[in-house]
């Protein structure tokens, strides 16, 4: 009898511990890190290898392993209920289901679930072969469940990548609140993230803030212009200034002028002139960003589906989504957002939302048809304010520093 009971007893003690550890690897894996062990298994690592397998049917593998866990929890009881009667009569029932309930749910749940999340990538490595080994040994009873609840319920769940890039974001953001990355390095993966979404009329220069230069200004006062301008690239117009013709590079331009030694009866302004490149407003930021690289250019102009100029967007531009601002040494100073005294900041009107929310740290919300300052405030408030006025929107208190007829120019928040 005593041998019976001691036997009895190994059983139970073992069926716990093999119930522990399908609980453990049930919630290592679906804790583990998808992409180290990607990164593991493209260096070969045979375990790696399985359990990317393994992570492709994940629902599978959780189903084994509960099936696995119920099985032997069952099973376990059974015993230890058998157990407890030959030892205490029709008392041990009670008993067994006092011990196995505490011995179930300390031992088999709740101690190898916390030591699962402590360590889920090596537990998940390290068990691999034997749960691989176990999923085709109970995949006719795991997909016959599979079938019979794909029966009563015929939704199927449909892979979102925009859930799945919200799962991303959410995580950078955790990442960045626990410390482990950088706000430049998130803000840098949020710009990345946001290429897709975004179209390029929500980043371009304005036609309006674009300079232009007329083409059919003596030469000797487009080379003054553009020397003057700044800038390496520049439209040229003719008839009006909507009417782009070419694109002027001054780089070329100042390699002509040392190369005719400013002799300007022999210079040739087209051999220094590019074709205008039109693209429509729609473009998404990751669309042209690969047509910047298709073509090997650095700008176009943005147009609207009747072919009106809308503005213009450049190559630095949509980087700058991703890094942050892109400046030389001496536009380091930035006179569009100037901080002053009393905590408010002078901003351009023509700033976009985008760019205050990144550089402040501000949640101004974005509205669909205003993407700059001074578009927002018209828009929200549904008239043009005049100068020195002030108002609040969204929390934020504004005012009209100065303005140029219908134009916002310079506004204190």
């Amino acid at each position: 009898m005593t041998d019976v009971i001691e036997f009895d007893f190994l059983i139970v003690a073992g069926l716990i511990v093999l119930s522990s550890l399908f609980a453990c690897f049930e919630t290592a894996i679906t804790a583990v890190s998808k992409a180290k062990i990607h990164r593991l298994a493209s260096e070969e690592n045979k375990r790696a290898k399985i359990l990317e397998r393994l992570l492709e049917n994940r629902e599978k593998v959780i189903s084994t392993m509960l099936f696995g866990n119920n099985a032997i929890n069952i099973l376990s009881s059974a015993i230890a209920t058998s157990l407890f009667i030959k030892m205490f009569g029709d008392s041990g029932l009670f008993f067994s289901t006092i011990v196995m309930t505490l011995v179930v749910l300390i031992f088999a749940e709740v101690l190898p679930k916390t030591f699962a999340v402590k360590n889920p990538d090596g537990i998940s490595l390290f068990f691999a072969p034997v749960i691989n080994f176990l999923v085709i040994i109970f995949f006719p009873v795991t997909n016959s469940i599979h079938k019979v609840v794909n029966f009563f319920f015929i939704a199927k769940r449909k892979k979102s990548s925009a859930v799945e890039l919200e799962e991303i974001r959410d995580t950078i953001s955790l990442k960045h609140k626990e410390g482990s990355i950088y706000k430049y390095d998130k803000d840098m993966i949020d710009g990345i993230l946001d290429l897709s979404d975004t179209e390029i009329s929500e980043i371009m220069v304005h036609r309006k803030d674009i300079e232009v230069i007329n083409i059919d200004l003596p030469i000797k006062e487009i080379i003054k212009l553009a020397l003057a301008s700044g800038y390496t690239r520049i439209p040229l117009w003719q008839g009006n200034k909507e009417n782009i013709v070419a694109i002027l590079n001054v780089r070329k331009l100042l390699k002509a002028l040392h190369f005719f030694k400013s002799d300007l009866s022999k210079f040739n302004l087209k051999s220094i002139t590019t074709e205008v490149w039109f693209v429509p407003s729609s473009n998404s930021l990751r669309a042209q960003l690969f047509l910047f690289r298709k073509k090997k250019k650095r700008m176009a102009l943005v147009i609207d589906e009747y072919g009106s100029l809308l503005g213009m967007v450049t190559l630095e531009d949509i980087l700058e989504e991703i890094v942050g601002d892109i400046k030389e040494k001496e536009d380091e100073i930035d006179v569009n957002i100037i901080k002053i005294k009393s905590g408010a900041y002078k901003i351009a009107g023509k700033v976009l939302i985008r760019d205050i929310n990144k550089r402040l740290e501000w949640n101004i919300t974005e509205d669909d048809d205003a993407y700059n300052l001074a578009a927002f405030v018209i828009s929200s408030l549904g008239r043009i304010p005049e100068e020195r006025e002030n108002f609040v929107i969204n929390d934020y208190y504004f005012e009209i520093l100065k303005k140029k007829g219908n134009d916002l120019i310079l506004i204190k928040i």
